[in-house]
């Protein structure tokens, strides 16, 4: 265009030092260009050279003294740092008229301005490919979802989260996925979302993974805007794998609610239990029993066959009343060779019922245990309290199953006995 315009028989661009954009335009010219001189003074627009033969400068460049041989050149400087040079040239001496000249510079604005565009889409490709890098190759996987939850984008990062292809989870809901027990959280998350009033939310949920496990996760979620009129137009999560966390979490609250050794309730998970199940029976009258048991001439045993046989023995005994009670009541063990099992009665013949529990566990522990290639046995002393009739507190409930079990042990040990204020239903 600048060739026909302007009626010369060479015109071409240099691109801020990175050489010869869009190669030249040429009317019957063959040449591969060398870099533009450095004919034109600092701070002059427009260069103009009617005869380069003649110019002490420019006589003895490749321009002239080699293909493309040129006699004239005009140049018309680049407004800015890396701008545009526009070079045009011919092979006979010439002159520019003031339409040239303004053919000249309205060329260079539009080379200018098409170089700028195509030098911004070329960096906006380089970051869209960097941040497409950082998405599709971070450990935590990153998701792009509308305003309704919907997923529009999910990094490949997913495959190992969540077992599924990017392409089976987009036009998706997350919600679809979620742990029923994580749904009002999950749901009231969402809901901000959709309000517009989320600006950075932190949540821990389960999600299915596409084998049917349930897999913890942690979803740091930013509302995001449309950048022209500043309304929320989705949101961006950045989500990644708790599991072994919350195991982990999971392991240190069971140590801290249940015995080392037995797997049973401790002490303070007891106290906790008990008090529980009293206080509701002040609220729906369901009576409560209180067992308290003791290993028969455990030191005995721990002496003559030692400690590991001894704790052998204390984890049999815990498999022994759990398998008796199930896990709808609570088996604990208070210390040493101490047990307890609080019930919740629900059978209106309380004493046959505790009878006959009594007596199952006192029969379980009758067979041996293997230790060593040893057969130990052991008895099992059972004090039997009810609340309310042996007291209404956990205090004065554990006192009164602790004397029946003393008066069990009194009695010769491997027996029950109701505590003084049941005597009545034993």
């Amino acid at each position: 265009m600048a060739c026909d315009l302007l009626g010369v028989s060479l015109a071409c661009i240099w691109h801020g030092g990175e050489g010869w954009a869009g190669g030249p335009a040429a009317n019957g010219l063959q040449a591969d260009l060398p870099a533009p001189p450095s004919f034109y003074p600092d701070g002059e627009a427009v260069t103009v050279v009617r005869d380069a033969h003649e110019d002490a400068a420019l006589c003895g460049s490749p321009w002239v003294t080699s293909a493309p041989h040129l006699c004239f050149l005009a140049a018309l400087a680049p407004q800015t740092a890396g701008g545009a040079l526009v070079m045009i040239g011919d092979l006979g001496p010439r002159d520019l008229t003031p339409d040239d000249l303004r053919r000249l510079r309205d060329i260079a604005a539009m080379a200018d301005q098409t170089l700028r565009l195509a030098d911004q889409a070329r960096h906006a490709t380089l970051r869209e490919r960097e941040f497409r890098i950082l998405a599709e190759t971070s450990t935590d996987t990153i998701v792009r979802g509308n305003m309704e939850g919907v997923r529009l984008y999910i990094s490949p990062s997913v495959r190992a989260l969540l077992g599924y292809e990017p392409e089976e989870l987009i036009g998706r809901r997350a919600s679809d996925i979620v742990h029923p027990d994580d749904a009002v959280p999950f749901g009231a998350l969402i809901g901000q979302i959709r309000a517009g009033t989320l600006d950075v939310g932190l949540i821990e949920v389960r999600q299915r993974h596409k084998d049917g496990r349930w897999i913890w996760m942690e979803a740091s979620v930013r509302l995001t805007y449309e950048p022209l009129t500043g309304v929320p137009d989705g949101y961006v999560a950045s989500v990644r794998d708790i599991q072994r966390r919350k195991q982990a979490e999971d392991h240190l609250t069971f140590l801290a609610s249940h015995d080392a050794l037995t797997g049973l309730a401790n002490r303070s998970t007891f106290d906790r239990k008990l008090a529980d199940a009293l206080d509701r029976f002040q609220v729906d009258g369901q009576p409560v029993a209180l067992l308290c048991l003791d290993v028969d001439r455990f030191k005995r045993i721990n002496d003559t066959y030692g400690h590991q046989a001894g704790d052998a023995l204390l984890r049999t005994v815990a498999d022994r009343l759990r398998a008796a009670i199930g896990d709808a009541e609570t088996a604990a063990r208070l210390g040493g060779d101490e047990f307890a099992l609080i019930l919740l009665l629900r059978d209106h013949d309380e004493a046959a019922s505790l009878r006959l529990l009594a007596t199952q566990l006192i029969d379980a522990m009758a067979e041996p245990i293997h230790f060593g290639g040893e057969a130990i046995a052991a008895g099992l002393s059972i004090g039997i309290a009810l609340s309310p009739r042996d007291g209404t507190d956990a205090h004065t409930l554990l006192s009164s199953a602790d004397a029946a079990l003393y008066a069990a042990k009194n009695s010769g040990r491997n027996m029950y006995r109701f505590a003084a204020g049941a005597l009545d239903i034993a």
